[in-house]
């Protein structure tokens, strides 16, 4: 396809899909910087991106039966390469005219909540970027892409093995600058993921796998038919049947060298404390009974006054129950904070993992629905290989991360090119937003992903640990 001269077929009907596949990563921070290799580590909100198991994932600093985790991330791809920039890898040189002319940004978020073993997340991934249409005069266009996800994950075995699941949605938009909505796409389709993590060893296996989406038309006020050869249209674009996403593989490891424990295992605040909790619930019950038999065998005269007696001794002995177990609690909170700041943290984390992305019958490129021409994409399955490296050369300072993948073309015939990535971890400052959460220190996270024809950069906030 790189080199062919020949016209390409106009779009004549509305039987088609627009593939949105994402070749170059499109993720959070943590995760492009080890170019895409998380699958198998997952932990934190940036987690959830690859693997559904993630939310459940309990991180060596998480030392509480409730837990959160928050990321907010920026990225602009092509910032510096304008017209010159492939976002969907169609060769040197593509058939058609290239519609996409920049400001393009990408926003990823997401929130984590773990209650236990019991974890929830939710993540969105928003893209927009500006358009134009390949004929002459035409209004400019803005176009949005979102890949949402709300996942459920559980942790077994005190958290050595994970299963998640739950739902990605895909919406896509597109908009005549300073004008009306033209076009509203959007489906969604279930995903689940795993990850084997053995305490005590430097090693884990994570896979996850998510069903095709596709999605159709969201109301369609502005489209029109064609009486004749009933072709619908919204503006000038022959209306796509779905929008879809081709289901997805992915199997990965991950292998730690260095002092620092990759899999210390998680102790739930609530087992350590269970069998306190049961001694005290189980005097209190005893007492319960001896106090019914004791005011049972009083004269009548006397039990409205042994009734206040006893009442009083209870609360009495339950405030020294309560404080008891409150110190208890302290003390084993304290414990496993120190055995987590206790540890080394020296570390070098190698990752490895596969992207398998299965193909999309009747499928165009986004580019060719542009430019109303057949530029068919996802015949056959594509492989992404993927690999990460992390180490913190600046104790509890800084991190710092580089990665590769290869990123297949979806057309035919178009060799794959090869990304390198950068990144890591800035520590900033402590923040609690005038006491409503915890005490926590801030993060600045950053990267680079640079490929031919290609360039992206990012920023984003998180918490340091």
């Amino acid at each position: 396809m790189a080199l062919a001269q020949a016209a390409v077929p106009q779009i004549t009907d509305n039987k088609y899909r627009i593939e949105i596949f994402q070749g170059p990563l499109l993720a959070p921070i943590h995760v492009t910087a080890l170019g895409g290799a998380y699958v198998a580590f997952a932990q934190d909100t940036e987690g959830s991106a690859v693997n559904a198991a993630a939310p459940a994932v309990r991180d060596p600093y998480s030392v509480s039966w409730f837990d959160y985790d928050v990321s907010v991330g920026v990225s602009a791809p092509g910032l510096f390469g304008g017209h010159n920039t492939n976002f969907d890898n169609p060769g040197t040189f593509s058939n058609v005219s290239n519609p996409l002319t920049g400001n393009y940004v990408d926003l990823n978020f997401g929130l984590t909540l773990q209650l236990g073993e019991l974890g929830i997340g939710a993540t969105g991934d928003l893209e927009q970027f500006s358009l134009t249409n390949a004929s002459q005069g035409s209004p400019g266009l803005t176009m949005q892409i979102g890949r949402w996800k709300a996942l459920g994950a559980y942790g077994f075995f005190d958290g050595r093995l994970v299963l998640g699941g739950g739902a990605r949605i895909l919406t896509m938009q597109i908009q005549q600058d300073r004008g009306p909505t033209l076009l509203t796409m959007t489906g969604g389709a279930p995903e689940v993921g795993a990850l084997y993590m053995p305490t005590g060893l430097q090693w884990r296996l994570g896979a996850a796998a998510r069903a095709a989406v596709a999605g159709g038309p969201l109301g369609n006020e502005n489209v029109t038919t064609d009486p004749i050869t009933n072709l619908h249209r919204v503006g000038t674009f022959v209306l796509p049947s779905s929008v879809t996403l081709p289901w997805e593989v992915e199997m990965g490891i991950a292998y730690q060298l260095g002092p620092r424990p990759l899999n210390p295992g998680w102790e739930n605040p609530h087992d350590q404390e269970g069998w306190l909790r049961q001694r005290i619930a189980d005097a209190r019950a005893e007492r319960a009974l001896l106090h019914d038999s004791e005011v049972a065998m009083a004269p009548p005269e006397a039990r409205t006054r042994r009734v206040a007696e006893l009442e009083a001794e209870e609360n009495e002995q339950r405030a020294a129950e309560d404080q008891e177990l409150a110190d208890a609690s302290k003390k084993l909170y304290e414990e496993r904070t120190a055995r987590y700041e206790n540890w080394p943290r020296e570390r070098i984390l190698l990752l490895g993992s596969v992207l398998l992305s299965g193909p999309s019958d009747d499928a165009v490129s986004l580019e060719g629905f542009l430019n109303h021409a057949v530029e068919a994409v996802g015949r056959k399955l594509t492989a992404t290989p993927r690999l990460g490296l992390e180490g913190e050369p600046l104790r509890d300072r800084m991190i710092l991360r580089v990665g590769t993948y290869v990123e297949p073309s979806r057309y035919e015939d178009v060799t794959p090119r090869q990304h390198f990535t950068f990144g890591g971890d800035v520590r900033l400052f402590p923040v609690d937003l005038w006491g409503l959460i915890p005490r926590a220190n801030l993060k600045l996270g950053f990267f680079i992903d640079l490929a031919p024809r290609y360039q992206n950069y990012g920023l984003g906030i998180g918490n340091w640990h």
